[in-house]
């Protein structure tokens, strides 16, 4: 039979699945003969009935909580509800702080209007108690009733330190406030506010927190998918009774910058303003109490292997560990302690990995970057831009900060476990440069029409396009080559070594044409304009009405669908020319000055193999011309855009001529969803998530059950027809964690993302090395268990 109530006594590490962590946890102290309050799990199980049944327990279950309730009575001597000596209790769920589901704890239940006068008599402080009621009150109305804090602030904005009149008046004003907005009176039977404290901490794990009324207007609430936790019951101590009680909270390590040795606070009774140097008295004035807490938190760090969070008490010189957590830590201190955790040997570099989030690397890097990303790559540390095989030599350095030594050897740490290669996104040689001193291996992305549609190319462009013969054309495209010729080179210097994946102009037509509004504007004022005003404006008019026509000839109705990508070399194959062959005039350059050049030329968005092949017979004519001697140097590769569902289902005929696959999870969305995404995201997308229609942004993560499968069909439809075809995704979602873990699933090779992305997307790939071996290990045991 599964317990529904476990007093902490009877606890033990192996049942934190049952009683939840920090329950277990105060159990193994209480068994290692530290001093930790009384108390007891109210269990997941129980607390689900207690919900479930609109607050009423099975017989046995109620019997099983009341039962507790007077063995914590009888340890302690004091009785719940009691006018003379009351026992009061501390409800707050196990679930760690850390946690977005966690919410702060219900202090002091079983106070009311009868037992407010006897906690006053217990510790000689009226004055106290009625700031504990105060306090309990407010959270009380808070947690059970959704109560926004505003309203309880409201009120007791002009209490005055030491007025217990006004205290009184405003406990009386709260209850009034509870009563009139949660439309049911504050309770003064103590066992009727238990039963509600426990259903509000276990349900309101599960509910979107609202912390103002704003947010309460402005947001609908909605249920979390994780489970709730246990909820741990404690008897109150207030460290109020004689000179030497107080109470405080200290960590294991500075929660800002990781250093080792305890820090925080500590506020004995008679000294309430004094928290500064609180700890640094303790330390004097009771040096063995100190010393105990030193071990406490060594024998914590030891056996969980993170940096604890320990509330205290100390009542007539005895020492309570109330509360034990890991602690919220800064970037820095997280990072810093799961190194250090690792070499003293209480975690393994695996767990380490797993505990990085995306924010944690983000922070730290920011603090060696400006605000331009050109400028601020050279005032990263070296360790950081180029990686290093040593683990000690980034702690020699003494330029490099703790923090960046500490992100250094975690991404090594993740280079050896990761299976997937991360690439980086390049539209520019700098990004480039970029990417390669954050430890991209290679360019996954580098789309030219960036190159060619920045605002000095432009004119260019548009005079080429727009040109009525080909010999003209050319002339213009002579002009753009050199301009290309010049951005690969210095892609392939950057990148000497790794692959560089460059994807021919991706862009529909009306983006290369100037704007048809503008021109016929400009027609209006040169025929209204007075003739002698103008130096030629026959001349002009006439060159102005040519560019109009041609505008007009070349428009398309439904230009997202029109002619771009590799349909557009059909009209404009000069353009194509032009590109493959400033590609490997650049691969010849850069052969010749030492380099290894390894360029992947990427045909985007082919719908039919048939595009596929004619591409690619251009692409070997080009280079046949082009290099020349330099071929048997130059091995380059030819792969497909996957961004049409078409693609990725005929993908068995596409891997025919594909050296490689990429997949572009931003055109590859929307073509699955029928989204366009700025028009999703302005008007609806948002909307749709906040209401669980969708349940991410799928330009954000990658959508698995759809744009996944079809992702996941084409990998393994080309690999039938090449078993060794490389396989790759970009987007600006790669660098989610769910996204990576997929991409390792179905056995991609690489993930391209932004530069600034990379440093996490190599721990997310290490992560999900991790996790998935972790899975493989499972099952295998659990095949074996079976077996046996």
């Amino acid at each position: 039979m599964t317990k529904r109530v476990i007093l902490l006594e009877e606890g033990t590490a192996e049942m934190k699945g049952l009683m939840g962590s920090i329950g277990a946890d105060l159990a193994e102290l209480k068994h290692a003969g530290w001093s930790v309050p009384a108390g007891f799990v109210v269990t997941t199980e129980c607390c689900r009935e207690f919900c479930t049944r609109l607050g009423h327990l099975s017989g046995e279950g109620e019997e099983e909580i009341v039962n507790a309730i007077r063995h914590l009575e009888q340890q302690t001597g004091k009785i719940f509800g009691h006018s003379e000596n009351p026992l009061l209790l501390a409800v707050r769920t196990d679930r760690d702080q850390s946690s977005d589901a966690a919410i702060h704890p219900l202090l002091s239940v079983g106070l009311n209007d009868v037992t407010v006068e006897g906690l006053a008599r217990h510790t000689g402080n009226r004055l106290y108690a009625l700031q504990c009621y105060l306090h309990y009150l407010k959270e009380y109305g808070q947690l059970i009733h959704g109560i926004p804090s505003e309203f309880f602030t409201e009120i007791s904005s002009n209490v005055k330190d030491g007025d217990e009149a006004e205290l009184e008046l405003n406990i009386t004003e709260f209850k009034y406030l509870i009563e009139a907005k949660g439309r049911s009176p504050f309770p003064q039977d103590v066992q009727l506010q238990f039963n509600k404290a426990v259903r509000a901490v276990y349900h309101s794990q599960r509910v979107q927190a609202s912390r103002s009324q704003n947010e309460i207007m402005r947001k609908p609430t909605y249920f979390s998918s994780e489970p709730g936790a246990p909820v741990l019951i404690q008897t109150m101590m207030h460290g109020k009774c004689g000179d030497s009680s107080g109470t405080g909270t200290i960590y294991t390590r500075n929660p800002l910058t990781g250093e080792k040795g305890i820090i925080g606070q500590y506020v004995s009774t008679g000294n309430t303003d004094q928290t500064d140097h609180g700890l640094e008295r303790l330390r004097d004035d009771q040096s063995e109490l100190y010393t105990r807490l030193l071990e406490i938190g060594s024998q914590l760090e030891r056996r969980e292997g993170e940096v604890q969070e320990i509330t205290f008490v100390v009542d007539s010189g005895a020492l309570y560990v109330v509360y034990t957590q890991p602690a919220r830590l800064s970037s820095t201190a997280l990072l810093r302690s799961a190194v250090d955790f690792v070499h003293k040997g209480l975690i393994t570099r695996e767990e380490a990995l797993l505990r990085i989030q995306p924010g944690h690397i983000t922070e730290v890097l920011k603090h060696y970057t400006d605000s331009g990303r050109e400028e601020s790559i050279g005032n990263l540390p070296t360790q950081i831009q180029l990686g290093t095989n040593d683990e000690h030599a980034a702690s020699e350095n003494n330029s490099a900060s703790p923090s960046s030594s500490d992100l250094q050897l975690l991404l090594e740490w993740a280079n050896e476990v990761k299976e997937l290669t991360i690439l980086s996104n390049a539209d520019r040689p700098q990004d480039a440069i970029t990417a390669r001193k954050l430890g991209a291996e290679g360019i996954g992305l580098c789309r030219t029409e960036h190159m060619l549609l920045s605002p000095a190319r432009l004119p260019f462009v548009q005079k080429m396009i727009l040109a009525d013969s080909e010999s003209e054309r050319r002339r213009g495209l002579e002009r753009l080559l050199p301009m290309q010729q010049s951005d690969f080179e210095q892609l392939f210097e950057a990148m000497d070594g790794f692959p560089v994946t460059i994807r021919l102009l991706d862009s529909p037509l009306h983006e290369l044409l100037p704007d048809l509004g503008v021109l016929e504007k400009r027609r209006e004022w040169l025929q209204a304009e007075e003739p002698q005003k103008q130096e030629d404006p026959q001349s002009e008019l006439e060159e102005l009405e040519r560019v109009i026509r041609r505008v007009s000839e070349l428009h398309e109705h439904n230009p997202a669908l029109g002619q771009q990508s590799c349909r557009l070399s059909t009209v404009f194959p000069e353009i194509m020319d032009m590109q493959l062959e400033a590609i490997f005039r650049a691969a010849v350059k850069g052969i010749r000055q030492g380099w290894w050049v390894r360029p992947e030329i990427m045909i985007p968005q082919i719908g039919h193999m048939h595009e596929l092949q004619v591409m690619r017979d251009l692409v070997d004519h080009v280079a046949d011309q082009v290099l020349g001697d330099e071929r048997r140097h130059c091995h380059y590769r030819v792969g497909a855009m996957i961004v049409a569902p078409r693609t990725a289902l005929t993908a068995t005929h596409i891997a025919r001529h594909a050296d490689f696959f990429t997949f572009g999870t931003d055109e590859l969305t929307e073509m699955t969803f029928g989204y366009s995404r700025h028009e999703a995201e302005k008007r609806f997308l948002q909307r749709d998530t906040d209401s669980r229609i969708v349940t991410n942004n799928p330009f954000d993560v990658l959508d698995i059950e759809g744009v996944g499968q079809l992702i996941e069909m084409a990998v393994v439809q080309g690999r039938i027809r090449k078993p060794h075809l490389k396989t790759g995704i970009c987007g600006e979602n790669m660098a989610d964690l769910e996204s990576i873990t997929f991409c390792h699933r179905i056995g991609m090779d690489y993930v391209s993302c932004l530069p600034e992305q990379i440093p996490y997307a190599r721990i997310a790939a290490a992560q999900a090395a991790i996790k998935g071996q972790r899975e493989v290990t499972n099952t295998q045991n659990a095949d074996i268990s079976t077996i046996a």
